[in-house]
């Protein structure tokens, strides 16, 4: 993907990021219809978000494959000894 492709992609991402902001603050505001579904408005609005952070990262774009690696997935030589225990004594 060229420079002036990934920027104009990260400008139409902030986009909708903002968007979903205005949308999100209007809900939180209580102006909605009557008639909505809550659980079910909030999932729409957190798929959008997440679908504009995948347009944003770079590279392919796969968040999911590049998830951050857990304690439990370090090998031993990379995990610590002995878990932290920052108790005063």
């Amino acid at each position: 993907m060229k420079a002036a492709e990934r920027t104009n992609d990260r400008a139409g991402a902030l986009a909708e990021v903002a968007k979903v902001r205005d949308t999100a603050e209007r809900l939180a505001n209580g102006d909605y219809p009557e008639q909505a579904d809550h659980v079910r408005v909030l999932a729409g609005l957190i798929g959008q978000l997440a679908e504009q952070v995948e347009r944003m990262v770079p590279g392919d774009g796969g968040v999911a494959s590049s998830v951050a690696t857990t304690e439990e997935d370090l090998t031993p030589d990379e995990a610590p000894a002995e878990p932290l225990d920052d108790r005063a004594n």
